[in-house]
């Protein structure tokens, strides 16, 4: 069972790097964003 943890652990990381990142980015694009709509 340790063998394959071990197998899986940098793809683990690089996928919960990249989920991570993608939040940021997403949460960034949203607070950065103009909140105000366009009244047309």
């Amino acid at each position: 069972m340790e063998d394959i943890l071990r197998e899986y652990l940098p793809i683990l990381v690089f996928l919960g790097l990249a989920v991570g990142l993608g939040l940021v980015l997403i949460l960034a694009a949203l607070v950065v964003a103009p909140s105000d709509a366009d009244p047309e």
